[in-house]
């Protein structure tokens, strides 16, 4: 009798290869804050190296918290970009936080702490995220993906919806082309190689589950307006389900404009 790890190892071979093309590359350096578009991620073993590598603690209560929480939806209009380079290894550069209504703070500026509370009206401190101060927050999977396919569905269900990918907060984009329908929900176990060039290590990833979205898609942020049918027309037609997760089974780079191999 074939064992359940054959059957899902033969459904695997089965199935064929899909092209894709990645077209959008986002790193946060910040959790919970708007990140920063890049034309290359590089990938550790744990993930995208500098992804939220910083988090805003509530001071009163000790945890880290988030937009998705009543009473921290300001955080998601914040958008924060590092301000040297991030290696694998070593110490993470100080970050910048820039805010919609202009100014901005440092995160090595003595100010800084202070700065935010003021903002959000509570006391807060902005602290690494690597549990040194308090739970990690966003500990999911090392890559968020999501394809333009989910994103043409949804919007042709919901045409006066805004579905930019920045309300969903991806890793890694990847452009199908013309194809329309939640591609990510067939892809667990598969492969996501990106194609090899001149002097690149390239990344390779593993699909492992499904993204269930939250309230964050619907906050307002940017150019994008409040928006709660967002998160109903992800609910009643893809069971709450937008992009996928996938852990690191090669570290390397990706960049964008790159081919990419979606492999059984």
């Amino acid at each position: 009798m074939m064992s359940e790890q054959s059957k899902i190892a033969e459904a695997g071979a089965a199935r064929e290869p899909i092209k894709a093309r990645i077209t959008g590359l986002w790193r946060y350096p910040v959790a919970s804050l708007r990140g920063e578009a890049l034309e290359e991620l590089r990938f550790g073993p744990a993930g995208v190296i500098g992804d939220r590598g910083y988090a805003v603690l509530d001071a009163e209560k000790g945890v880290l918290v988030g937009s998705s929480r009543p009473g921290w939806d300001a955080l998601i209009t914040w958008t924060a970009r590092y301000l040297g380079p991030v290696a694998e290894g070593a110490s993470l550069p100080p970050v910048e936080i820039s805010f919609p209504e202009g100014g901005s703070l440092s995160s090595d500026d003595p100010a800084c702490d202070a700065g935010l509370s003021a903002r959000l009206g509570k006391p807060v401190r902005l602290v690494r995220n690597d549990g040194s101060v308090a739970a990690p927050r966003y500990t999911l999977a090392p890559c968020h993906f999501l394809t333009t396919a989910s994103l043409a569905a949804f919007r042709e269900i919901y045409p006066e919806g805004t579905f930019d990918p920045a309300r969903f907060r991806p890793n890694l984009l990847l452009d199908c082309g013309p194809a329309k329908g939640f591609l990510e929900q067939d892809w667990h176990g598969r492969h996501l190689v990106c194609a090899d060039g001149p002097g690149i290590a390239p990344a390779e990833l593993t699909v492992t589950e499904d993204c269930v979205r939250c309230a964050m898609t619907v906050r307002a942020q940017g150019d994008l307006p409040k928006d709660p049918r967002i998160l109903h027309t992800v609910n009643q037609f893809n069971r709450t389900l937008c992009g996928g997760y996938a852990a690191v089974t090669q570290p390397g780079l990706m960049k964008r404009g790159a081919a990419l191999t979606v492999a059984p």
